[in-house]
């Protein structure tokens, strides 16, 4: 890769598919070359999985000057390792195609309040942003929601034996996931080679979830094979058996 990095975007997008319960798919994709750089199976995606592979493309030579999740904390965690690690900065950008998509599904298609209603109009306009203007207009917009309704975030009901639980469990989650975030939501804005989502991989993964149900009923460890081959045969589509003998 060494040879390579002054080819790539150094923008790297990462995500993981699962395949079953207790096998994901982890796939790392520059950007915007669009190339594969590296995939592996694992039965989590936790930070130390993570930190891992990113070791392992900074090890072999990988830029790295930006990457874009999906926002889980262990992800967050293992680039600020590698980060500090390199003793640079990495900006982190979470993708907002899954956290529009995570804050509508907590919210309903009919959310039962006002407050759930006018949180799910805010939400809505989270991918359009292009400008600081903008962004500067929406967490206004964002935060006179807080002032209006803030108060339902905070009313308990009480069960039996003094347990409690928060009312509007999904609502406080759905606000929260659009202001309480390990990383500011709109590092795009800022470095304009930095994509806001990780769409990029989302394709290579909608393609694997078809060929995968066409072949139900394979176990674990042919779906896996299945997977691997799939990838290397769209990644090195000029290799046949025939050329390697």
């Amino acid at each position: 890769m060494k040879e390579q990095s002054l080819t790539l975007g150094g923008y790297l997008l990462l995500d993981a598919d699962w395949f079953g319960r207790d096998r994901c798919l982890l796939l790392y994709k520059d950007h915007p070359t669009g190339k594969l750089l590296l995939w592996r199976f694992a039965d989590s995606e936790s930070y130390g999985e993570i930190l891992l592979d990113l070791l392992f493309l900074a090890e072999h030579g990988y830029p790295f000057n930006g990457a874009v999740s999906d926002g889980r904390r262990s992800i967050f965690a293992a680039v600020k390792s590698l980060a500090d690690s390199l003793k640079k900065v990495i900006p982190h950008q979470r993708c907002l195609v899954h956290t529009q998509m995570m804050v509508q599904g907590l919210l309903t298609r009919k959310p039962k309040t006002e407050a759930g209603w006018r949180l799910r109009e805010i939400v809505s306009y989270l991918n359009q942003l292009k400008t600081v203007y903008e962004r500067n207009i929406w967490q206004k917009w964002l935060t006179r929601w807080e002032t209006r309704y803030g108060s339902l975030l905070k009313e308990r009901t009480y069960g039996e034996n003094g347990h409690w639980w928060h009312t509007h469990r999904n609502l406080r989650r759905a606000y929260r996931t659009l202001a309480v975030n390990p990383e500011p939501p709109f590092r795009y804005l800022e470095d304009h080679n930095l994509p806001k989502d990780t769409n990029g991989i989302e394709g290579v993964f909608s393609q694997l979830d078809d060929k995968v149900s066409r072949h139900r009923g394979l176990r674990q460890e042919k779906k896996e094979a299945l997977i691997s081959y799939y990838i290397h045969l769209k990644e090195f589509p000029k290799f046949t058996p025939e050329t390697n003998r």
